[in-house]
């Protein structure tokens, strides 16, 4: 079997190459990172739309969903974004910020990022296996057993950092939790998250290719039970597809959905409702031979303008001065847009898996409560954030926290 390494870490993405990173930083040699994929970061080198969001301003627990927020709040508490920000800043890499708060590396290339922890950890010491996937994992009394494709090793420390099911042409195929379930972890129900919405074809008909600066809320239940979810509102825009939404606004809402879940979109945010009616029926009085779907140019995209008289049954050439009674129902239309929600695109094109290993097994430091020196970190936990920075973060900062607690064990 050969040597046993100080410490063996599964996955070798943004939380595997932070943890490998800072155990060589700290002096904490014979450390192994195992990566299935033929080169590290596949994943981390397309985020942000290929430009690298790293992190956000705006950075809080209350940005994170799932059954650990204490555990959240406590690692960010160390490993906040400006720790973030200087580590990066240290290997050699510029990022500033957008208006929103979404960091980036001043070159918007994602890619970048993934090479500046390439670098460094090619000087590091340690020990880097491509394309070498572990199919198993047992606690032993010295320490962890790991049997790979090719063989097995043994480690004193054994570190879980092997991604969720997201995106798995990427490589996640959701085997690290098979992996924590060995160890008796709990992993709660696993779903799609920061991922496009399907509505089907006929509520998004003639829409495909419009984007908009919109509100979105989210409708749940039925009849006189269906109510706005509060928690469930955000701006930001919206892309429709042509079976479906997508876009910032739809990943950031995509955290709450739940099949049968109605979207309400405001195409017009920043008007009041009575000032849109207002504006409508001062048009149909100066224009009143004037046909209803010219009736909203200037107002909102011309496609838009369609879906909506198509939805309050208004032809689309009938004249401004037979639907003054009905521009009410128009105006409500255009600010409270209701589209039913079908399903997901699913988690070959999710950006970050929702659910995973119960986080009330594992101690603020990440190391589970089931084995003593077992650590789970990255998107294996039952965290997922919304969209913006947040969940690179969650990865770095895990993959962090893991490091020095595993530095501190190992130094006494």
């Amino acid at each position: 079997m050969g040597m046993t390494y100080n410490a063996v870490i599964i996955g070798g993405g943004a939380a595997g190459m932070m943890c490998a990173l800072h155990l060589a930083e700290r002096g904490i040699g014979n450390v192994l990172l195992l990566e299935r994929n033929d080169r590290l970061g596949r994943k981390l080198s397309v985020t942000g739309n290929g430009q690298g969001n790293v992190a956000n301003e705006n950075l809080s627990a209350d940005r994170y969903f799932g059954s650990g927020r204490d555990r959240v709040a406590a690692v960010l508490g160390r490993y906040g974004e400006q720790w973030l920000l200087r580590e990066l800043t240290a290997l050699g890499g510029l990022f500033s910020a957008d208006e929103t708060g979404r960091v980036y590396p001043t070159s918007r290339q994602a890619s970048a990022v993934t090479d500046l922890f390439r670098f460094a950890l090619e000087k590091s010491g340690v020990e880097i296996r491509l394309g070498k996937k572990a199919v198993a994992a047992e606690k032993r009394a010295d320490g962890f057993l790991v049997r790979t494709e090719e063989g097995e090793l043994s480690c004193r420390m054994l570190v879980l950092a092997c991604g969720g099911m997201a995106s798995p042409h990427f490589g996640s195929d959701g085997g690290g939790y098979a992996l924590a379930r060995a160890f008796g972890h709990t992993v709660t129900p696993l779903s799609p998250s920061l991922v496009r919405l399907r509505t089907g074809q006929d509520p998004v008909r003639g829409l495909k290719g419009v984007r908009c600066d919109c509100t979105v809320g989210l409708m749940r239940g039925a009849g006189k039970r269906r109510s706005c979810f509060a928690d469930a509102r955000t701006r930001g825009d919206v892309l429709f597809t042509d079976s479906g939404v997508s876009g910032d606004a739809i990943f950031r809402i995509s955290a709450f959905v739940r099949e049968g879940d109605e979207l309400s979109i405001n195409f017009l945010p920043d008007i009041g409702g009575a000032d849109l009616i207002a504006a409508l029926r001062a048009k149909a009085e100066r224009y009143p031979q004037m046909c209803a779907e010219d009736l909203l140019r200037g107002i909102v995209h011309s496609s838009v303008g369609k879906a909506a008289l198509r939805r309050c049954n208004i032809a689309l050439g009938e004249r401004a001065e037979d639907v003054v009674q009905k521009l009410p129902y128009l105006a409500g239309t255009l600010q409270f847009f209701t589209v039913k929600i079908t399903g997901t695109d699913g988690f070959a094109n999710a950006q970050v898996t929702k659910g995973g290993v119960f986080m009330e097994e594992l101690t603020e430091r990440l190391e589970s409560k089931k084995a003593k020196g077992l650590f789970i970190v990255g998107e294996l936990c039952d965290v997922d954030g919304e969209c913006g920075g947040y969940n690179l973060q969650w990865a770095f900062s895990s993959g962090a926290c893991a490091a020095d607690t595993i530095a501190e064990a190992l130094c006494g």
